[in-house]
């Protein structure tokens, strides 16, 4: 039985960056990993959570608290803070509150509510050869949702792309990949001792994913480049060496960056990789330069 509702913790319209032409990117909650430089920490869990802005962000208007049907909210020096035993996520707060500084991470949407917020760009869509991309947390951990509202806008001749960590069971993961039009395929890391320290997971089932991406649809491989932990030619040769046998369109590299922080803060959590500086723009070039000299498949900066 398809579950009736899925999980969202955004959709974004009008995307030019995941995928071709203009996109509407839907973000689905929850993912078996937990990649230490995650961007999008609110993407990880598979529940509902609220996101407060620190203190000194706040307007100490007070709104929030005197709507909060559950007692949930309170405040202290350090701002306001949430109680999750008592939140309900009836959005309230979010709604009330005139400086934006609580916002709810994940709520429940229908097959038939995703599908009618998406079509309303179809005319966008038609004009730039563009169309949905769904992604996450990891799209295909809501698996029997994501194949029936795949089906639906095949149906209405919508292209769809997923992006994905590749950390799925191998049989779901064919279903999906089978049925969409790209798959943006993170591959992080190879040695599997590394990876399971930096995402929390084994590599063995996303390396057997690829390999059935690959062959079942247009794959595009992303690689995060993070210092200290990949950007070595030792991984560039590995890289370089799995994908020589792999019909894959190209390698998208994604330099480090800190954008998402401060969402660690909004959800009262530390940032595993708060004293990893940046890389230099030579650092990646030298990176991109590396796997150029060793694979015949287009590599580029995303």
């Amino acid at each position: 039985m398809v579950k009736t509702t899925a999980l969202i913790f955004d959709v974004q319209r009008f995307c030019l960056f995941d995928g071709d032409g203009i996109r509407t990117t839907v973000f689905f909650k929850g993912c078996p990993m937990r990649c230490a430089w995650c961007c999008n920490p609110e993407s990880q869990s598979f529940s509902s959570e609220l996101m407060i802005k620190p203190a000194g962000a706040c307007a100490d208007c007070r709104k929030c608290l005197s709507a909060c049907p559950q007692g949930a909210l309170s405040l202290s020096e350090q701002g306001v803070s949430a109680d999750p035993d008592k939140c309900v996520f009836c959005g309230r707060c979010e709604t009330l509150c005139p400086f934006d500084r609580i916002r709810e991470a994940g709520k429940p949407y229908t097959v038939d509510e995703l599908t009618e917020l998406i079509l309303k760009d179809r005319d966008y869509y038609e004009d730039s050869r563009g169309g949905v991309t769904l992604s996450g947390g990891e799209v295909t951990a809501q698996a029997d949702f994501v194949l029936a509202l795949i089906e639906r806008l095949k149906r209405e001749k919508i292209n769809v792309m997923i992006e994905t960590c590749g950390f799925a069971d191998p049989a779901v993961f064919a279903r999906i990949a089978g049925m969409v039009d790209r798959v943006y395929f993170d591959v992080k890391l190879l040695d599997e001792a590394e990876h399971i320290r930096y995402t929390g997971q084994s590599n063995k089932p996303i390396l057997e994913n690829l390999r059935t991406a690959a062959k079942l649809t247009e794959t595009v491989v992303r690689v995060p480049l993070i210092p200290g932990v990949n950007m070595t030619g030792a991984f560039a040769a590995d890289l370089a060496a799995l994908l020589a046998p792999l019909p894959v369109a190209a390698v998208e590299l994604l330099p480090y960056h800190r954008l998402g922080v401060g969402k660690y803060r909004e959800l009262g959590r530390p940032y595993a990789l708060a004293d990893t500086p940046l890389a230099s723009r030579e650092e990646n070039l030298a990176f991109l330069e590396a796997l150029k000299k060793q694979t015949d498949k287009p590599v580029r900066f995303r």
